[in-house]
């Protein structure tokens, strides 16, 4: 009897808290239907006054056009136009004025309405001025300088009116949706308690169903994604099964082999590698089965239809799922057939190169010593001669002699260095200079060469001032080293004539400077940069001659001794040139500095 009491009231109670819930959510519907309607009506008013901002707006923009046309053109039906326009704007202005309640939005519409008032007063104005016969240039000057910034100013009141009436809207907007909101939330939570149970169980089935729609959903994105990078890929791609079968290919990959994809798929990739690539290709498929190697990247040879072969850089992955175990191999090919066929003929090309310089090193080699061969001889016989013309002094033809026989020594002498600037550069093209280290002093090695050039300068007219008289003792290539000294020593002689040269040699720390200055005609300021490149002049060669090597060798010698040497001059006032070495050079052969590029002598 209690048992049966206690069920009937518990569904009593039940049916009481269905109908008390089902009461409350139906007054929540009749309570949200009436402010949905009341919020409604505030949104259209709302809209109906952004509307009427809007085209005010317009109408200022028509106005404004009006009145240009008449300033040009003062006919009656334009003046009527604007008139029309004016009066429209007064309408809507107070329709405005009477519907909009927001506090900052009527304090524009009270600042517009004063604009306005200026804007119509200078108007008429202007008005008058063009009835008295005022001229239409001053009316314009008067539009453009008054009525302008005042129709500007009542512009961008009117656009900040419009931001103040859209931000109402949207926050109208809101509010109507918060409302609902909450509205929605009451009749919910009032309906909650007669439909816990089956709410329940239907939310859950409805959320999976949500989740299981929305994961097929993605996965049919991402698939499509794939597809379409995979069919569209600038490269060609490949799912290769574990034995070895395609499973899918790209329209690149097909045509990088010369098949249609109906061909290819099903067939192992083996029986269209080259033979010669096979092997290694199966130890590469082992090694990333094994796991040795996650990926990997080689160039390999495919055999296209027609029987014809082409070059692919492989890259090759193996994809495995969750729990690890292998599920296909993704592989990407690209052709590299162009590439190769190019680094086939580079290669071919380079060694034609070497080839070529190796001959041309060969002959001038050859040619420097047999051009050498005949002057050695030669200068002696001019030695000899000079000494029997010296030994009849008092024989005038002997002076002559003797003369002649000097300015043919120097030739000789000329040639010899020509044909030993000849020797080192094909020796540095070759990387063959040696160099043969040992104890020098730097001061007795410059006073020697002064010593042997003070007849050369005696005839250009430049007096030699050396000062070495400290000895600077270094680890240098003595016969390099003079090589050196002679080629500046030469230049400062050939471009300074008549002009003093000073030789200085001086020891700072574990550095030794060599200066050698002369007061010639010095180097133009675009060609100091370029003086050290090979075959580079300052000055014309048709005037001073040379190979444009001198300088070339000098600096390489300098920096394969470890030193440096730089370059100073002013047009006009002569040029510096400044050597610094290392006490101690480094032991072995010369080596280029990084940027320098052997000679090539032609």
């Amino acid at each position: 009897m209690r048992a049966s009491f206690f069920s009937g009231g518990l569904v009593g109670a039940l049916w009481v808290a269905i109908l008390l819930a089902l009461g409350v959510g139906f007054a929540s519907v009749l309570t949200l239907r009436s402010v949905t309607q009341e919020q409604g009506v505030a949104l259209v008013q709302e809209a109906a006054d952004l509307e009427a901002v809007q085209h005010l707006l317009f109408l200022s923009e028509r106005r404004a056009r009006y009145a240009r046309s008449w300033l040009l053109s003062p006919e009656p039906h334009i003046f009527r136009e604007l008139e029309e326009t004016r009066q429209e704007w007064d309408v809507r202005l107070r329709q405005l004025e009477e519907t909009l309640t927001v506090k900052d939005a009527r304090a524009v519409l009270a600042r517009i309405r004063e604009r306005q008032h200026a804007i119509q007063a200078l108007m008429d104005h202007i008005v008058a001025r063009r009835e008295q016969g005022a001229r239409v240039e001053d009316l314009k000057l008067q539009f453009e300088m008054e009525l302008r910034p005042l129709r500007v100013g009542l512009d961008e009141e009117l656009a900040r009116l419009m931001a103040l009436q859209e931000e109402s809207l949207q926050e109208a907007v809101r509010q109507q949706e918060r409302t609902r909101l909450r509205a929605v939330t009451r009749l919910g939570m009032a309906m909650l308690g007669a439909i816990l149970a089956a709410g329940a169980c239907g939310g859950l089935l409805v959320r999976s169903l949500r989740r299981h729609r929305r994961a097929e959903e993605e996965v049919q994105r991402s698939e499509a994604r794939f597809r379409a990078t995979f069919n569209q890929a600038a490269v060609g791609l490949a799912q290769v099964a574990l034995d070895g079968r395609w499973l899918l290919l790209n329209q690149r990959f097909c045509d990088i082999l010369g098949y249609s994809a109906k061909d290819l798929l099903g067939q192992r990739f083996v029986d269209f590698t080259h033979p010669e690539d096979r092997a290694r290709d199966a130890a590469n498929v082992r090694r990333l089965m094994a796991g040795e190697i996650s990926s990997l990247s080689c160039e390999k040879r495919y055999l296209r239809k027609g029987g014809s072969v082409v070059w692919a850089d492989l890259s090759a992955s193996l994809v495995r799922d969750d729990e690890g175990r292998p599920l296909y191999v993704l592989a990407a090919i690209e052709d590299i057939n162009r590439r190769k066929a190019l680094e086939e003929e580079r290669a071919l090309l380079l060694a034609e190169a070497q080839e070529a310089l190796r001959l041309r090193e060969e002959f001038l080699s050859v040619a420097s010593h047999e051009l050498r061969t005949p002057l050695t001889p030669l200068s002696l016989k001019l030695q000899v001669l000079l000494r029997e013309a010296r030994a009849y002094p008092e024989l005038p033809f002997a002076r002559r002699v003797e003369a002649r026989v000097v300015s043919g020594q120097q030739q000789v002498q000329r040639m010899t260095r020509l044909i030993d600037d000849l020797l080192d550069a094909s020796h540095l093209g070759t990387g063959r200079l040696m160099l043969r280290l040992e104890d020098v002093d730097l001061a007795a090695l410059v006073r020697e060469v002064a010593r042997r050039f003070e007849p050369v300068a005696l005839r250009a007219g430049c007096a030699l001032e050396v000062d070495a008289a400290v000895p600077v003792v270094g680890r240098w290539d003595a016969r390099r080293l003079e090589q050196v000294v002679s080629s500046l020593l030469s230049n400062a002689l050939k471009f300074g004539p008549g002009q003093p040269v000073l030789l200085r040699v001086e020891a700072e720390g574990r550095l030794a400077r060599l200066t050698v200055r002369d007061e010639g005609i010095g180097i133009a300021s675009e060609q100091l940069p370029h003086i050290f490149d090979r075959f580079s002049r300052g000055v014309s060669d048709r005037h001073y001659g040379g190979m444009g090597l001198g300088l070339f060798l000098t600096r390489y010698v300098v920096r394969s001794l470890g030193g440096e040497v730089v370059a100073e001059s002013t047009p006009g006032q002569g040029a510096t040139f400044t050597v610094q070495l290392p006490l101690r050079a480094a032991e072995g052969r010369g080596e280029l500095a990084p940027g320098d590029e052997a000679p090539q002598p032609v």
